[in-house]
């Protein structure tokens, strides 16, 4: 797309404008997070302009294309989080129906956790003694690196472990336990 030619900037200032409200309510509805659907829109519409659809797309048309576009990018934010460990502890993702437990170590519950559930756990995080609090969110929840960790809270490297570990198996224990939530 020429944006160096005026006529096409105007007509791409005035689609944006036209759809990105639209664009930016659906994203919500895919479920993804505030902070990220600006970002998402914006990328959705450099992937049109670098597509070089053009301009003069009916608008049921592009509303369509500029949807469909949207959603592919919602449902590749999804599969990344979804390798991902978790999510910040200050996300509102620890909310959401769903929360993916990372497959790559032994998981702390087989498959997802439940949204009551993920609510306790978070509960139980923040009611940790401080020191244990901090090693669970850069280590665990963050996932930090152990010598930035240890260089954070000024501790060695074996009482990161030690800590993680406790933790681990802490958790473990709650979520084994058929009585907790």
């Amino acid at each position: 797309m020429d944006f160096e030619d005026k006529m096409h900037r105007q007509q791409f200032e005035e689609m944006y404008n036209q759809y990105q409200t639209p664009l930016r309510k659906l994203a919500y509805r895919y479920n993804v997070p505030v902070d990220d659907i600006e970002d998402m829109v914006h990328d959705t519409f450099l992937s049109y302009a670098r597509s070089d659809y053009s301009l003069e797309l009916p608008p049921d048309e592009m509303r369509k294309l500029l949807s469909r576009i949207l959603k592919n990018r919602c449902i590749d934010f999804h599969r990344s989080a979804k390798r991902r460990n978790c999510y910040s502890i200050d996300d509102d993702g620890y909310y959401r129906e769903e929360i993916f437990v990372n497959e790559k170590e032994e998981p702390l519950v087989d498959g997802i956790i439940s949204k009551e559930k993920c609510r306790a756990l978070m509960n139980e995080l923040e009611n940790l003694p401080m020191n244990w609090r901090e090693v669970a969110k850069l280590k665990l929840i963050e996932g930090r690196p152990t010598d930035e960790v240890c260089r954070l809270l000024n501790i060695s490297e074996k009482a990161c472990y030690s800590r993680v570990s406790r933790i681990r198996k802490y958790l473990q224990k709650l979520i084994k336990d058929e009585n907790w939530p």
